[in-house]
């Protein structure tokens, strides 16, 4: 369908409460979070994720336009802008979304056009009844949960106007006056306790005295005229070898999530042994969810904090020690909400700007990598299935997965996905320092880790 064939799929989606509600959010203070996103957001390392959804079938232009609307409405800050004040903290303001880049060439892949750019880029290339739909979306808006999210609603909306059904599609009801609580976790609305501080002090000090080990490069230079864009490796397992993956992890009684960190720290530590970097400690970031019960009703937006899991190359050379302490770490950190002392700390040094630049502008990594685990992202979007895909009118996703961002010095993000049976794995490395030959190595490195655990070799 043509994009002006229908004229009633660009009718308004809001009724005036709606846009009432979202002009009474605006102005918005910057959570500690969102302002070292902004101020760690380069041209060469914009603070931007990308998304990419392959999809096969008819993609109604028309009913996607109308869909893009509704969800952008739902969630206000995917289209807000910065607005600067001289000698005061930039602030949340009203703005309008970004319009889509059509193309026909079937090769979409991000770029750092996103850089400077809050809320969410969208980039669909059509080639017969093939799609791919890339979203960039910037983190000082919102995280990989609400980004997911996003999509969902996208979706749902699209597949209501394609059905032409009447009224508004089954979603959950969103509280727009939520996000003026989305730090709401934050430490510092409550008298302060000792043991508050002693936790923060012990998150933060790690990461500004002991400096983690760097990925080497091992010689080899990057690809001419490469830079640290927002494009990344995959490698999808087959629906065998991801459930004989997910038998490993049940067999050792640990969570998927703990195997793949586990070899992922392994692969790690290989690559980095005989290296310069073998000395220091190996400091992998795992962001994680910090919403409470009530915080699902919040639109899209940044409600997640960071944990710091840091083991030395001795202790890799024990697989199935290192495996029982990540357990053990890992299910303290989410017991506890752990990863609330960093953002407390974040929201201690943005008190300070200078001070905050300075931590991030020193050539100093706080990690060595980034590990990410969306889960099954694309399984929890409500829509009926065909040979277990998502099916929204005439589109089927057929695959769906993404990369976190990278930053100097932490140059590699791997992040895992789940969906229709089948395991992903993404690597972005900063191909400003790792060429593409050596971040496919390091991907297939990993690979091979994994199918090693799970027996498959």
């Amino acid at each position: 369908m043509d994009q002006g064939s229908d004229r009633s799929l660009l009718a308004p989606v809001r009724p005036p409460e709606q846009v009432d509600v979202a002009r009474e959010l605006f102005p918005l203070r910057l959570t500690p979070f969102e302002y070292y996103f902004l101020l760690e957001d380069r041209a060469h390392y914009p603070s931007v994720f990308p998304v990419r959804l392959e999809c096969r079938g008819t993609l109604e232009r028309g009913a996607f336009d109308r869909a893009l609307r509704i969800a952008h409405a739902r969630h206000p800050l995917l289209s807000a802008r910065i607005g600067h004040r001289p000698g005061r903290r930039p602030i949340w303001l009203p703005g309008e979304p970004t319009s889509i880049a059509w193309s026909a060439d079937g090769g979409v892949t991000g770029s750092s056009a996103a850089h400077g750019r809050p809320g969410v880029e969208i980039r669909i290339a059509q080639q017969g009844d093939a799609s791919i739909l890339t979203f960039l979306f910037h983190h000082v808006a919102v995280d990989g949960m609400g980004a997911f999210q996003f999509i969902s609603d996208l979706f749902l909306a699209y597949a209501h106007a394609c059905s032409g059904a009447e009224g508004e599609p089954r979603w959950s009801v969103l509280r727009t006056e939520l996000l003026r609580d989305r730090d709401g976790h934050r430490l510092f609305n409550r008298r302060v306790r000792l043991v508050d501080i002693t936790r923060m002090y012990r998150v933060m000090l790690p990461l500004l005295v002991q400096r983690a080990a760097v990925i080497d490069p091992h010689g080899q230079s990057p690809d001419p005229g490469a830079g640290a864009a927002t494009d990344f490796l995959l490698h999808t397992f087959d629906e065998h070898e991801s459930r004989q993956i997910s038998r490993a992890a049940r067999r050792l009684s640990v969570r998927l999530h703990d195997l793949l960190l586990r070899d992922y720290f392994l692969t790690l530590a290989d690559w980095n042994r005989g290296t310069s970097q073998e000395r220091r400690p190996l400091r992998v970031l795992v962001p994680m969810n910090m919403r409470r019960k009530q915080d699902y009703r919040m639109p899209a937006a940044n409600v997640f904090g960071y944990a710091f899991l840091t083991r030395s190359m001795a202790a890799c050379g024990a697989p199935e020690q290192l495996l029982c302490g990540l357990q053990n770490e890992m299910s303290k950190i989410k017991r506890t909400r752990w990863a609330v002392y960093h953002e407390a700390g974040m929201r201690l040094f943005s008190a300070w700007p200078a001070l905050l630049r300075w931590s991030l502008n020193r050539k100093w990594p706080f990690a060595t990598a980034i590990f990410t685990n969306l889960n099954a992202g694309f399984d929890h979007v409500p829509l009926p299935c065909r040979d277990g895909r998502r099916v929204a009118g005439d589109l089927t996703i057929e695959a769906g997965y993404g990369a976190g961002p990278i930053r100097p010095e932490t140059r590699v993000s791997v992040a895992a996905h789940r969906y229709a049976g089948r395991l992903s794995i993404t690597l972005r490395g900063d191909s400003t320092v790792l060429s593409r030959a050596a971040q496919q190595e390091m991907l297939d490195n990993f690979l091979n880790r994994l199918r090693e655990t799970a027996g498959l070799h």
